[in-house]
């Protein structure tokens, strides 16, 4: 059964393969972007040429009353939600003796602040999507759902050589998605990481990576990442949450 999703960082990258697969399996997309308003307006477009009616929502997710302010707007237009995924994920290399405050705290923002703002709007909506299946209302899918995104390698809490205050800031996003997994499991609300390995999308001043070094071979696909979101969200994954989906090729294995 379809659900609706809110999905943040929507528009680019990740989060707008997030997008694309989620609307390939009929689900419904209320997406939201931050700034980039010339990524958004191709998205816009391109979704709209390929058939896809999807709001689109332009807030910044660091500020704590625009997040609340979103989910209202969200939820007053597609009639309530039950499933948030997260999609941004600032990235910054170098030692860390030569990061400064500064930078460490706008990687912690996007990283993990960003979702917590977010989490929490969404909670009291997520949570009527519980209730719903609780009292038993027909059509509709089990629970609510989170799903959040992490970096290949942080659930072993391995020193990170390129990228260690990122890997850091993503290893703090992991035990606070199993805290609130516990949290909202009476709820009937899922929080599960999806954490990526090297993909298809190029990332720009990233450490060069030989695939051919990957257990598997090849680096992940969107395929691969909707095939992921598509059981997370799934009435299969009931009982899944607290968990971690490596989506890596088996990197670090």
């Amino acid at each position: 059964m379809p659900r609706t999703a809110v999905v943040i960082g929507a528009t680019r990258r990740i989060g707008r393969w997030v997008s694309e697969a989620l609307l390939a399996a009929g689900h419904r997309v209320h997406a939201v972007y931050r700034s980039d308003d010339a990524a958004a307006e191709t998205f816009a477009r391109e979704m709209a040429g390929a058939g896809h009616v999807v709001p689109i929502y332009r807030a910044d997710v660091l500020d704590e009353q625009q997040a609340r302010t979103l989910m209202s707007r969200v939820a007053e237009a597609a009639g309530g939600f039950d499933a948030l995924i997260y999609c941004p994920g600032m990235a910054q290399g170098g030692a860390i003796i030569t990061t400064s405050g500064e930078e460490l705290t706008a990687l912690w923002q996007s990283n993990v602040l960003g979702a917590h703002h977010t989490v929490v709007a969404a909670a009291p909506y997520l949570r009527l999507a519980g209730r719903a299946v609780a009292e038993g209302t027909a059509d509709v899918p089990p629970g609510g759902r989170i799903v959040l995104f992490l970096s290949a390698g942080v659930e072993s809490a391995k020193a990170f050589r390129d990228v260690p205050l990122y890997a850091a800031c993503k290893a703090m996003l992991l035990s606070y998605a199993r805290s609130l997994a516990r949290e909202l499991a009476p709820a009937r609300i899922t929080v599960n990481c999806i954490a990526l390995g090297v993909t298809e999308l190029a990332v720009e001043g990233a450490p060069e990576v030989d695939i051919g070094r990957l257990p598997t071979g090849r680096a992940v696909s969107q395929e691969d990442l909707a095939a992921a979101l598509w059981y997370l969200l799934g009435p299969s994954s009931d009982q899944v949450t607290g968990t971690v989906i490596n989506l890596s090729g088996g990197f670090g294995l």
